[in-house]
C-alpha cells in the first residue's frame, strides 16, 4: 500500500524543471537609476534653497528608490530581503506623508 501511494504521489507532483529553478533575469533598470541620480542631483543642487521638510522628503524618496534597486538587483537572503522591503515601504510612506504635509503648508496654511 505504501509503495502504491508513493507512486501515485510521484505522478501527481510535478518535477522541478530548469526554468523554474533559475531566477528571472532582471533588466538593467536604467530608468530607476536615472530617477535616483536625478533625485540626488536635485537634492544636492537645491540644498541651500529648500526647506528642511523638502530635504526630508527628498531623502526619504531617495532611500525608497535605493531600496527598490537593492531588492531587485542584489541576491539577499530572506531576512535581508524582508528588511529591505520594510525599509523601502516605510520610506515611501514617509515620503508621501511629507509630500502631503508640504502641500498643506504651501497651499492651505499659506
Amino acid at each position: 500500500m505504501a509503495r502504491i501511494s508513493k507512486k501515485i504521489r510521484k505522478k501527481i507532483t510535478p518535477k522541478p524543471t530548469e526554468q523554474s529553478q533559475q531566477k528571472e533575469k532582471v533588466g538593467k533598470d536604467y530608468l530607476l537609476i536615472g530617477v535616483i541620480v536625478f533625485t540626488f542631483i536635485i537634492m544636492v543642487v537645491g540644498w541651500p534653497t529648500i526647506s528642511n521638510l523638502s530635504r526630508a522628503l527628498y531623502f526619504t524618496l531617495l532611500l525608497s528608490l535605493s531600496m527598490t534597486y537593492t531588492q531587485r538587483h542584489y541576491d539577499l537572503n530572506e531576512i535581508q530581503d524582508l528588511w529591505v522591503r520594510r525599509i523601502g515601504t516605510a520610506a515611501m510612506g514617509t515620503a508621501v506623508a511629507l509630500f502631503m504635509l508640504s502641500l498643506y503648508y504651501q497651499f492651505i496654511a499659506g
